[in-house]
C-alpha cells in the first residue's frame, strides 16, 4: 500500500497501511491495482466485489487499474465472466476501470492521475457543461453543485422537497430521508450551506 503525492515533477512515496486500495494519490484518488491474473483470481475466490464495496465507501475517488499483459497462469475462467465483472464495476458500481499494458504504463497512468488531482486542488472551481435553459433543468443543475449530488440524487431531492429552497433549508435528518442520501452526505451538504 502506497501513498503517492506528486510535487514538482517527482513522486513523494510513503509506505502506509491503507484500509483499502493499493495507492492513495495526493489524498484524492484511491487506486486498486490488479494484474490480469489477480483480477481473475479475486473474481473466482469472491474477493473482488467486497474489495470494490470497501473502495467505494471511502472518502476518496476510487479507480481500478488492471495491468496487462495477461500472464501464462490465469485461473480457468470464462472470458465472458471476466468481461461481465469489468462491466459490473463500470456500470453498476460506477467505478472507473483503467487498463495498462505493463508496470511502466501503470506508472505513467498514476503520474497523469497525480498531475490531474494536483491541478484539481486549485482554489477556483469551474462547473463544466452547458447551462440549461429550462427551469426544471436549471434547478437540477443547481442541486448538482452540492457535494456528492449527481443527476439522480438531484432529481430525488427535487421530487422529495419540491423546491431548491426547501432542499437548502432542510436539516440533516430530513435530507437523510431521501434514498441515496446517507448521514455523512447530508452532513457535508449542511456544512456547505451554513
Amino acid at each position: 500500500m502506497l501513498e503517492l503525492a506528486r510535487q514538482s515533477g517527482m513522486f513523494d512515496v510513503q509506505m502506509v497501511r491503507l484500509k483499502s486500495g493499493d495507492y492513495l494519490i495526493n489524498n484524492g484518488v484511491l487506486v486498486e491495482r490488479k494484474t490480469c491474473s489477480d483480477f481473475a483470481t479475486s473474481l473466482v475466490d469472491g474477493r473482488l466485489f467486497p474489495q470494490v464495496a470497501k473502495l467505494t465507501r471511502g472518502p476518496h475517488r476510487p479507480v481500478v487499474l488492471i495491468e496487462r499483459p495477461t500472464p501464462l497462469s490465469v485461473p480457468d475462467i470464462d472470458p465472458h465472466a471476466l468481461q461481465g465483472a469489468v462491466l459490473s464495476l463500470a456500470v453498476m458500481w460506477r467505478l472507473p476501470v483503467l487498463h495498462s499494458h505493463d508496470p511502466e504504463d501503470s506508472l505513467r497512468i498514476l503520474s497523469v492521475i497525480a498531475n490531474q488531482v494536483l491541478r484539481s486542488d486549485q482554489p477556483i472551481l469551474r462547473r463544466y457543461d452547458r447551462k440549461p435553459k429550462r427551469i426544471n433543468s436549471r434547478r437540477l443543475y443547481i442541486l448538482q453543485g452540492l457535494p456528492g449530488v449527481g443527476p439522480t440524487l438531484a432529481h430525488r431531492l427535487l421530487l422529495h422537497f419540491g423546491s431548491i429552497e426547501r432542499v437548502v433549508t432542510a436539516d440533516e435528518a430530513a435530507l437523510s430521508q431521501v434514498r441515496g442520501m446517507g448521514p455523512r452526505k447530508a452532513a457535508s451538504i449542511r456544512d456547505v450551506l451554513r
